[in-house]
């Protein structure tokens, strides 16, 4: 049998994991780091930028499914341009995210979560060019809250997916967010991420250059030790379940009325966790509300049904409306689980940032967490996606739970101010909600004289 057949005939967990970065300089000083700990592990250099990712995917073999098998450990690593103005040079994070910001290889999927995720992990922005200012950085930090910046995340994660890898994004802070890229140090380095030797030797001639590179260069060299030390560590623990194939998504809600929003962030829900089923749940009597419906049931349950009617794979479930008194959603649950034969992997719970915030109130919310959902949140303002992140990893810490399944709970959908409340509000002054909810939800409010 030859080497590549021989290699197809492993199974994903006896392949030693596959290590990228964008230049032989990253590469390198990774490759050091593990290999003084003991780790194994195989290496390629990818090139700098999307298009590079794109080529060696194509053409490199250790890229072809014969050496890299679907659900093969696939990390890219390398040096990072920071957005957060708290990161500091040296400051190793995973992608709990990674966003496309025009990166052409990654559409028409701007956005990307990871299956491989250890330790502190944040939102990455993936860019075609380089970051060559505070003022651009700023600018991506303020539209997609993400914490870090690079150019080859996104075309990555795009080529990892179709290919069934599971990976992961390791980034090192290279230079902070008040300072850019000179442009004469991106000449440095050739797009397969080989040094360009004719512009090295032109820069080190340049006093004030050479001085330059020469700082860059040991912050550099500090950097990748220590986010080499972090992935020793990563790789050190046991390696992860297989992504998951199937997934069904729940989503609950009082619905009085169901708003635009609503089916926005259950459609986005559902393509990052890859559910190809989504139950819709209308709400009885919650426990945790005072106050009821200002719709009945029967108008609800109409409305839900339009809201959702254009979302593929989705059901609308009346279990909840159809039980008398109180009704809990670990019971929901429970059913669904016995009757599905689905394991706590498999079923994906949304909630918004209003439910996570008091989970530790709800009906049995440790078996919830623990047993029968993996939880999934929302942010909604004033909070952002990582500032939700980081109070219900705090909370649940305070909780004895675990806080690091918290703050990767919260998905990285942008936070927008929509809800019930506002359109009733807007009924109630004769203000037009047709940019609020669906055309079919409106006319249904209008027939029924509901809100008024």
């Amino acid at each position: 049998m030859g080497s590549a057949a021989a290699i197809a005939q492993l199974s994903m967990t006896e392949l030693p994991p596959l290590i990228l970065a964008a230049t032989d300089f990253e590469l390198g000083a990774v490759r050091n780091a593990l290999a003084s700990r003991g780790v194994s592990a195989e290496f390629s250099t990818v090139g700098v930028g999307p298009g590079a990712v794109v080529r060696w995917s194509q053409i490199n073999p250790i890229a072809q499914s014969d050496r890299s098998v679907r659900g093969r450990l696939v990390v890219l690593v390398g040096l990072a341009g920071a957005l957060d103005p708290e990161l500091r040079v040296g400051a190793v994070r995973m992608a709990r995210a990674v966003v496309a910001c025009g990166a052409d290889c990654a559409r028409p999927s701007p956005m990307f979560l990871p299956p491989f995720v250890r330790g502190e992990a944040v939102t990455i922005a993936s860019v075609d060019r380089a970051c060559r200012d505070a003022k651009s950085k700023c600018a991506i930090h303020a539209s997609t809250h993400a914490a870090l910046v690079d150019m080859e995340s996104a075309a990555f994660a795009a080529v990892a997916a179709t290919r069934g890898w599971n990976w992961g994004v390791m980034r090192v802070v290279g230079e902070v967010a008040h300072l850019g890229i000179p442009a004469w140090m991106s000449q440095l380095v050739h797009d397969d991420g080989s040094l360009n030797r004719v512009e090295l030797v032109k820069t080190l001639l340049h006093p004030r250059r050479a001085v330059a590179l020469m700082a860059m260069a040991r912050d550099a060299k500090c950097a990748m030790h220590a986010l080499g030390s972090a992935l020793g560590s990563a790789l050190g623990e046991s390696l992860p379940e297989p992504p998951i194939q199937s997934r069904t998504l729940v989503f609950g809600g009082t619905f009085d009325p169901p708003h635009r929003r609503h089916c926005e962030i259950v459609a986005q829900a559902a393509s990052l966790l890859r559910c190809d089923s989504i139950i819709i749940i209308p709400a009885g009597q919650s426990p945790l509300r005072l106050d009821h419906a200002a719709a009945s049931s029967e108008d609800r349950l109409a409305m839900t049904r339009r809201a959702f009617a254009q979302l593929p794979n989705a059901t609308i479930d009346t279990r909840e409306l159809a039980r008398t008194g109180r009704s809990f959603t670990v019971e929901t649950l429970r059913e669904l689980v016995a009757e599905r034969q689905l394991a706590r992997e498999n079923l994906v719970l949304l909630i918004g940032a209003d439910q996570a915030v008091q989970f530790d109130q709800w009906s049995c919310w440790r078996e919830i967490d623990e047993k029968l959902a993996t939880v999934a949140v929302v942010a909604r303002p004033p909070r952002s996606a990582e500032e939700l992140a980081r109070d219900l990893a705090h909370k649940f810490t305070l909780l004895g739970s675990d806080p690091e399944r918290w703050r990767r709970a919260v998905l990285p959908i942008e936070s927008v101010e929509l809800s019930a409340s506002q359109v009733r509000a807007r009924l109630a002054s004769g203000a037009p909600i047709d940019d609020l909810v669906s055309h079919e939800v409106a006319q249904w409010i209008r027939q029924r004289a509901l809100y008024a």
